[in-house]
């Protein structure tokens, strides 16, 4: 695997099973058109999960809340969101009544197939690296936005099974949404030169959490190992992290909870208590509020 993709995969790679297994084009054309409808009634469109390549959702029918990362979004028709590689994310319905999207979900090998290239270095990793954040979501109500979306819609009318007979018409098109993209983005200021070494700073702590997970844990204990004062310390992880230790440690605590889900037939109160959580009912709140769906749900799925 590339070493840019190792950098952002390192506390998500002990949470393969939330990795879609579904085949997003192929190695020839590494690209994919998806189109999905669901139901009157439909709540949880689809669970939480990431993949490797990148996405540019388009709803078409209905009001979606889709949850990318950490923060959530309300789309409605004709709005398109871009995830980027990696990016755990989720989407339910909002007014019940059914709705639709389409998604094109490609990987970075479609527009360059070697990040160590000048253009790589300069238009793509910075990206994959979240260097260069892409506006997250995008209307009709601007001159490059209406056009991104009017170019992807070009690209919704395409057969999805004949992606190789139009990849001239494909490669064009991409490359100016990804220029559209580019030019509107902005420099994300969380990351600096000092986070390589806050990393460093407190992969003992994180080596702890994934130890002792199941245990009770406190920010006193966590921020002795490094050693600094528990503020020091909550201000450096949030700033490495982009989370709180607490919340850090709840979700990796849910991510091993869902584990044991798919991979063990134990009671969903013991997987609780296994995983941290000495309230069943907490331990319910928390994941529907990380996963989008009750523990139960996320068993019965077969995403």
């Amino acid at each position: 695997m590339d070493t840019l993709q190792n950098d952002k995969m390192q506390t998500q790679e002990k949470a393969k099973y939330y990795e879609e297994k579904i085949s997003h084009g192929t190695a020839e054309i590494p690209i994919a058109l998806h189109k999905y409808s669901y139901p009157k009634g439909t709540e949880s469109i689809f669970y939480l999960h990431w993949h490797r390549e990148m996405e540019l959702l388009v709803v078409t029918e209905g009001t979606t809340e889709m949850q990318v990362g950490e923060t959530k979004y309300i789309l409605d028709v004709g709005d398109c969101i871009f995830i980027n590689s990696n990016v755990y994310h989720s989407a339910k319905s909002l007014d019940l009544d059914g709705g639709s999207f389409y998604a094109v979900v490609f990987s970075y090998e479609f527009l360059q197939n070697d990040l160590h290239t000048h253009f790589a270095k300069r238009y793509i990793r910075p990206v994959l690296k979240e260097k260069l954040l892409f506006t997250p979501v995008i209307h009709q109500d601007g001159d490059w936005q209406s056009k991104i979306l009017d170019l992807l819609e070009e690209i919704n009318e395409l057969d999805y099974m004949k992606l190789l007979e139009n990849e001239l018409m494909l490669k064009v098109r991409m490359y100016t949404i990804w220029e559209l993209y580019y030019e509107h983005a902005k420099q994300n200021e969380v990351l600096d030169e000092d986070n390589s070494l806050n990393l460093e700073r407190i992969k003992p702590v994180l080596d702890y959490i994934e130890e002792n997970y199941s245990y009770e844990i406190s920010l006193a204990e966590l921020a002795d190992l490094i050693p600094m004062s528990e503020g020091q310390f909550c201000r450096i992880f949030r700033q490495t992290m982009n989370r709180t230790p607490m919340q850090y440690i709840m979700r990796y605590r849910v991510m091993q909870s869902c584990h044991l889900l798919v991979e063990t037939n134990k009671k969903i109160a013991e997987i609780a208590n296994l995983s941290g959580f000495n309230n069943i009912s907490y331990y319910n709140k928390v994941f529907h509020t990380i996963v989008g769906c009750t523990p139960k749900q996320y068993r019965n799925s077969n995403f």
